[in-house]
């Protein structure tokens, strides 16, 4: 049943009545039905009394006071702020994920920590907006709903072991401050045991700037008793899981690329370690993600166990490279390894336990070069050997000449971005004899070498140029180095004054320089008939001339159309470089043979996209049927034609498992026979 509202004499009362009834807070206190008041009015008139009516009166009244007393209307919403954590228990080095929702907010500040950090280290994961907006219409109303939602996540990483509780955060919403609710959590240490043992270990504990270094973690796992197999090799359905921070790269650090340094250790049996979160996506389409499995076998090292007796235990080992870019102190762990470990046999089957170990952290600390330096100090870090060259050797007083210094670094040492140009105004028989014209150059990395080049000139003669001290630190010893340049012999002569014989352009002997006149014409000093001419301009040689230029100039503008014509056609340039294509495929295939099915991917591919390149289709979906169609349209021979059904087939067939082992070298030859025939074919053919 639907109500309108009808005021015919609007008055205070009325008035006030019907803003009531059209707003939000009205229809929602009286079940969302929009009423026609005109009756109503009515009543108040005392034109009608009936107490059919007195009851839905009564409800207007009250409605109606409610809404004069309270100004704010009953659809807002007060701000809210919520936390929350995905676990309640984890072990000692293990971190927990923390959300705070902060709703009824449109743009809600960051909330402060400063509680938490006290006995959990934070890091900030990000934070999403989840806005809703919704639009309802009723009766040609129309209204309009909104949901403010946002979510900050962080990882918490726990202090302490033992019952904890994550204090709670705040925010300021409004002009007043809210805080969450605080969160208890457990975290527990682990057990001591002997089976499985982690450690973290860098090449160095402390470094300088520009050096490089490595942080390995090594699980050690004890081996299977009276048994050969790799304990865990065997776990190959339930790998161990391995969570770490050695995959991220802390600020101030620099390191090689993370997916090629994981790639590399992935496993080619599926056993190994899972790390962190990594995934791997599935071959099937309907198949989710699966969690990518690490190969981190490194071979065997003894040491004794709880018992004290010697055991052989098996290693797997991930190792970083890093290059510390600023100073500062970089913490890496703890890492944990949790999983479910081989403890012994009852001869047909394992008996298997599970096991939390865990590494304590450690740090490398990156100190800056120790003040004060030398005056000649390059800002080298390592070893370094430096080069003197000159560009001339022989000269004048006063002819500038080009000094270049070539810095080589050695191994193990710092970047050649922080050498900066040696300050040869400190170096005081250089100044005495040479006037330096650039004395700040810009160095040029070439390889390990760093070059730097000065503009000089030689004050006086006889001069040369002396060896060159400068001073590098080695972060060895701690100290600062001296590195000599070899002198370089000059023959500097005495500057002659120069005449106007030696200046470019001069005249040539016997010449002079009185300006001739002619005073019996323009040919008075020519005395060769053959050198006169005839200057008239001929019309009918220029205006061949002038066409000339307009055809060339039509005939290059018809050449770039044609090129941008070819060069726009997409299916044209497709069709072109179809064969080169499939052939490199071919020999991408060639270098899969340890890995033959996708080898024969690959080889199947390769037909597969001749065929949709050269008739511009689609390659994924095409099947055999599809090429057939192809090859019969594009009149290949029949013999080829069926050759390429059979070598299709053969390879879907061994793909799955249902054919014959096959020689991989000539089924990659056979294909690129058949490519070679039919490709002229699907060239000529139609699209």
């Amino acid at each position: 049943m639907h109500y309108r509202i009808e005021v015919k004499r609007p008055t205070k009362v009325a008035g006030t009545l019907r803003r009531a009834v059209r707003s939000q807070a009205f229809a929602r206190v009286l079940g969302g039905r929009h009423m026609e008041c005109a009756y109503y009015f009515d009543i108040l008139r005392g034109r009608h009394m009936e107490s059919a009516y007195y009851f839905d009166f009564c409800r207007i009244c009250l409605c109606l006071l409610f809404l004069i007393h309270f100004e704010a209307p009953l659809s807002a919403q007060s701000p809210k702020i919520k936390a929350s954590v995905d676990t309640q228990e984890i072990f000692i080095g293990e971190s927990v994920e923390y959300q705070i929702e902060i709703r009824n907010v449109e743009t809600p500040p960051k909330p402060d920590l400063s509680a938490v950090r006290l006995e959990f280290d934070i890091e900030p994961t990000g934070d999403e907006s989840r806005n809703q907006s919704s639009t309802t219409i009723m009766n040609g109303r129309m209204s309009q709903r909104n949901i403010y939602s946002h979510i900050y996540t962080y990882r918490l990483k726990p202090k302490l072991s033992g019952k904890l509780t994550i204090p709670a955060a705040t925010a300021t919403l409004d002009g007043k401050s809210l805080a969450t609710n605080p969160i208890e959590i457990t975290v527990q240490e682990a057990e001591e045991q002997d089976l499985v043992i982690v450690r973290m270990i860098a090449s160095q504990a402390e470094i300088f700037p520009t050096q490089s270094f490595s942080v390995s973690l090594r699980v050690l796992v004890k081996p299977i008793p009276n048994s050969s197999f790799d304990p865990v090799q065997v776990l190959r359905r339930r790998p161990p899981h391995l969570q770490t921070d050695l995959v991220n790269i802390p600020e101030g650090l620099k390191a090689d690329d993370k997916s090629e340094w994981l790639r590399s250790m992935l496993s080619k049996s599926g056993a190994g370690f899972t790390i962190n979160d990594f995934r791997t996506q599935s071959g099937s389409l309907f198949d989710s993600p699966k969690a990518a499995v690490f190969d981190l076998r490194s071979g065997r090292e003894t040491r004794k166990d709880l018992e004290g007796s010697e055991v052989e235990y098996y290693v797997y080992e991930m190792t970083r490279n890093f290059t510390a870019e600023r100073t500062g102190t970089y913490s890496f762990g703890p890492a944990v390894v949790k999983g479910t470990f081989v403890t012994g046999s009852d001869g047909t089957d394992f008996n298997g336990k599970k096991f939390v170990a865990i590494s304590p952290a450690i740090q490398v600390l990156v100190q800056d070069v120790p003040s004060p330096r030398p005056a000649t100090f390059t800002g080298g870090i390592g070893s370094y050997s430096v080069k003197a060259r000159a560009s001339s050797t022989k000269l004048r007083v006063g002819d500038p000449l080009t000094l270049n210094l070539d810095f080589e670094r050695g191994a193990n040492s710092g970047s050649l971005e922080l050498l900066s140009a040696p300050d040869l105004g400190s170096i005081e028989p250089i100044v005495s004899d040479f006037d330096i014209i650039d004395s700040n150059p810009t160095g040029r990395v070439d390889g390990d070498t760093k070059k730097f080049g000065y503009a000089i000139r030689p004050k006086r003669q006889g001069v040369s140029i002396p060896p060159i001290t400068l001073s590098t630190f080695d972060p060895i010893s701690q100290k600062f180095v001296e590195i000599t340049t070899q002198p370089i012999a000059l023959e500097v002569a005495e500057a002659s004054q120069v005449s106007s014989a030696e200046l470019v352009g001069a005249m040539a002997k016997g010449s002079s320089n009185d300006i001739k006149m002619s005073s019996q014409g323009i040919f008075q000093n020519i005395t060769n008939p053959q050198q006169l001419r005839d200057d008239r301009v001929s019309l009918v040689r220029t205006m061949l001339v002038v066409a000339g230029v307009w055809c060339a100039m039509g005939t290059g503008m018809l050449s770039v159309l044609a090129i941008r014509r070819t060069s726009s056609d997409t299916i044209r340039q497709r069709r072109q470089r179809a064969t080169r294509l499939a052939h490199a495929k071919l020999n991408e295939a060639k270098q899969m043979v340890e890995k033959p099915k996708e080898m024969l991917r690959t080889v199947r591919s390769a037909i597969i996209g001749l065929v949709a390149d050269t008739q511009n289709r689609i390659v994924d979906g095409m099947t055999v049927t599809d090429v057939r169609d192809a090859l019969v349209t594009a009149n290949v021979p029949t013999d080829d034609k069926a050759s390429v059904e059979k070598l299709l087939s053969t390879i879907e067939s061994s793909e799955y498992g249902a054919g014959e082992e096959m020689d991989s070298s000539a089924l990659i030859r056979e294909a690129a026979q058949l490519i070679d025939r039919i490709a002229p074919y699907l060239q000529r053919s139609p699209r």
